[in-house]
């Protein structure tokens, strides 16, 4: 599976699993909030498909939370 980087206003690139789930969900809020910026269609998509990696991350630490405290069967 390809890593999905975080890239923040001065440049940083950091690997989103290594983000804390604060940090996550302050960047989506951040994210939704420029996506009002978009000069045309291409940084609209761009900004979409940035905002749709960080809801993947914190999916897949809740899918991953729910399998690990409630396991099927016990």
């Amino acid at each position: 599976m390809e890593e999905k980087y975080y890239v923040s206003s001065d440049g940083k690139k950091t690997l989103m699993k290594d983000m804390e789930y604060t940090h996550l969900s302050n960047s989506l809020a951040k994210k939704y909030r420029e996506i009002f910026e978009s000069t045309d269609e291409e940084d609209f998509n761009k900004r979409l498909n940035d905002i749709n990696d960080i809801k993947e991350e914190i999916y897949k630490r809740i899918n991953k939370f729910h399998e690990e405290s409630y396991k099927k069967g016990e």
